[in-house]
């Protein structure tokens, strides 16, 4: 709209907000809010001190308490904080307070404007069942459903047509969802989800919906203004998930043609307008493979993949909440939003796919992200930055635009190849992977394609790591090490000169060794590797980064040391290195060897977390593979199993209770 026009609509404006999140969302809205000419007051927990939201806005307030429930769930506290400073406004993000009708209405009641959705919105809307009934009351179709506690819910079974989904009703985000396969293994699936439910969202009720084992997810994007307009921005494919969580998604949906568009957009704006929703909500759906689509839920907030719309309808989804809550018309009409291009989101999460995406915490020493157009990078970590095991794995998002889908994922299979995260485990690999694969090239995908095929995905990536010429990261790690002779006071470099002529040492790649022999040559150096000859040459040197031309051929490496290997990064894949030139490197040997054999009876925590649930007791026989323990780390549920037969000699935790890395859980003997 041109200045004239925006004239004579009377706007408002807000000063200053306050975001009540953490995190890369609560980035977004301070960029948001800074774009717009507001404000912005952040809140931080003590383990998010050096998160970029609290250097990014423009006053930060420490949050006292060290649990969730004392620090971003504390209503009362936030409430004050943006009374205090000043703030106008309260922006939930995603997560955490944004659904809490109780929290929408604290913040009006305090004379604050809530950025979101009514609290009668939320009510509505927010509860699985409810919302289940008045969706369908509209003549929307929905999945067959169950709603109760575990007894009750027991006692409808012989009405279930199986498989059923089995989830909480006040839940979100993937939590608190248990497949179903057979009337014999509901019961521990209502107690999974019960536990997971109590846990994340403090209600136990369940409801039990039809399971469709090859569905497709499809959301709408909403936006509504107190005026009564209220508009879509098209949908997005958002069927890549892992545990139902969303990794991968896209837009517009490769799986929707023009027709099936018209109906779910309509739906969508359907629901909103009986409500009179007002702000950015979603409508999800089903879509089976008959091309018929089920209500599934409305998220009454902003989303995490929210970029991929914003990028192809050239809009700032964000911006337009503010522009909404301040009280302002929609500047858009339904007829000016069009779909342009295509755009990818992957999410990269601190969790190690290899090991059934158990979560990682700890410092990001290496994080380096390329700059290309029509890419963008939200996140709110940076080189140096400690991933917490308090929260959500969620480390960044990655957002790629192209003006066909082809073009789109080719850019996003660059991006991921380029991208540098060491120190802790990622999913960067794994989303190459993904990316990269005939499935998703093809869109023969499905939201349980992932976990069902998640053993052939992991050997399809090892297989692309172990096909690395691992000669040239023997190599890179030389020449690294070479270049930082005078910088170190551990190394033989000094002592042996550089370059020295016919120097021959072994390197070690992930437990390999190779024979490397040195000489110098009139255009760089000639590295004979198990007598395999490559020219090098340095194109460029900097910090972490080295850049080699090896036989004409440009390739980037990544070096970082540390006290006991050298982790050389290619391609997105980390290597360990050592060699018997470095001092502190020279023995590759773990030690370990045989380690198997010996019985292990002290069971012992990976990871920060808390303990949801023990399921033995001391004087019980368990036998190998057995679950002995269920935890909670970065809202993921881990499971504790059993390595060996053996009799339960004592459990030193209790269910509730807080663990910290390597604590004593449960101590094992062998059987008599």
């Amino acid at each position: 709209m041109q200045g004239t026009e925006l004239e004579t609509l009377n706007l408002k404006h807000f000063n200053k907000i306050l975001i009540a999140n953490r995190g890369e969302i609560a980035v977004r809205v301070i960029r948001a809010a800074q774009k717009s000419g507001i404000l912005t007051v952040a809140i931080y927990a003590d383990d998010d001190a050096d998160s970029l939201h609290v250097s990014l806005s423009d006053k930060a307030i420490r949050l006292p308490g060290r649990t969730l429930s004392e620090t971003y769930l504390n209503q009362e506290n936030i409430i004050q904080i943006a009374l205090k400073s000043g703030a106008e406004a309260i922006h939930p993000g995603y997560g955490f307070l944004s659904e809490n009708a109780g929290f929408a209405q604290r913040v009006a009641n305090a004379g604050l404007v809530f950025i979101g959705p009514t609290p009668e919105n939320i009510r509505l809307i927010g509860e699985k069942n409810q919302a289940l009934s008045y969706v369908k009351s509209l003549g929307i179709s929905i999945l067959p459903s169950f709603l109760g506690t575990v007894g009750e819910l027991l006692q409808q079974s012989s009405e279930m047509d199986f498989p059923v989904m089995v989830k909480a009703s006040g839940g979100g985000g993937g939590k608190g969802m248990v497949i179903c396969n057979s009337i014999d293994k509901l019961l521990p699936a209502l107690e999974m989800a019960e536990r997971q439910a109590m846990s994340y969202f403090g209600n136990e009720e369940l409801f039990i919906e039809k399971y469709l084992p090859h569905a497709r997810h499809i959301e709408v994007q909403i936006i509504a203004d107190q005026q009564g307009n209220t508009v879509h921005f098209f949908e997005r494919e958002c069927t890549i998930q892992r545990r139902f969580q969303k990794i991968i998604e896209e837009a517009p949906s490769p799986s929707v043609n023009n027709e099936l568009r018209s109906a779910l957009t309509s739906s969508a704006l359907k629901i909103a307008r009986s409500m009179n929703y007002l702000n950015a909500g979603t409508i999800e759906f089903l879509l089976d493979e008959n091309g018929h689509y089920y209500f599934l839920e409305m998220n009454t907030r902003i989303q995490v993949e929210h970029p991929v719309t914003e990028m192809i309808t050239k809009t700032d989804l964000v911006a337009l909440q503010l522009w909404i809550a301040a009280g302002n018309p929609l500047p858009v009409s339904q007829e000016k939003i069009k779909i342009s291009g295509h755009a990818f989101e992957v999410r990269l999460c601190a969790e190690d796919a290899e090991n059934n995406f158990k979560p990682s915490a700890g410092k990001l020493v290496l994080c380096k992200f390329p700059e290309y157009e029509n890419l963008r990078i939200e996140t709110y970590v940076k080189e140096g930055s400690f991933v917490s095991p308090n929260y959500d794995s969620l480390l960044a998002k990655l957002i790629t635009w192209g003006e066909t889908r082809n073009l789109a994922l080719r850019k996003m299979q660059q991006v991921l190849s380029e991208t540098v995260i060491s120190a802790i485990h990622t999913n960067l690999s794994f989303l190459a992977e993904l990316i990269d694969s005939e499935p998703i090239r093809l869109n023969s995908i499905y939201t349980r394609y992932v976990d069902e095929n998640l053993d052939q995905i992991n050997i399809r990536i090892q297989e692309k790591k172990q096909g690395l010429n691992k000669h040239q990261l023997a190599i890179a790690y030389l020449v690294y090490h070479l270049q930082q002779r005078n910088q170190t006071d551990h190394t033989v470099w000094n002592q042996i000169g550089y370059w020295r002529i016919c120097i021959l040492t072994e390197v070690w790649v992930d437990g390999e060794k190779f024979e490397v022999q040195i000489e110098s040559s009139p255009v760089g150096q000639l590295f004979i590797v198990n007598q395999e000859k490559y020219q090098v040459s340095v194109i460029n040197s900097c910090e972490n980064l080295l850049e080699l031309k090896i036989n004409q051929e440009s390739n980037m490496f990544d070096c970082l040391e540390n006290e006991v290997e050298t982790i050389v990064i290619n391609q997105g894949f980390q290597f360990s290195l050592r060699s018997n030139l470095l001092m502190k490197q020279v023995s590759v040997n773990s030690g370990n060897a045989g380690i198997d054999k010996v019985f292990q009876n002290l069971i012992c925590a990976d990871l920060f977390g808390k303990v949801l649930k023990i399921h033995v007791i001391a004087g019980e026989n368990v036998h190998i593979g057995q679950l002995l323990l269920t935890m909670e780390s970065m809202k993921t549920e881990i499971h504790v199993l059993c390595p060996a037969d053996a009799r339960v000699a004592k459990t030193h935790v209790k269910e509730g209770n807080a663990v910290v890395e390597k604590q004593l859980l449960i101590e094992l003997e062998e059987r008599k």
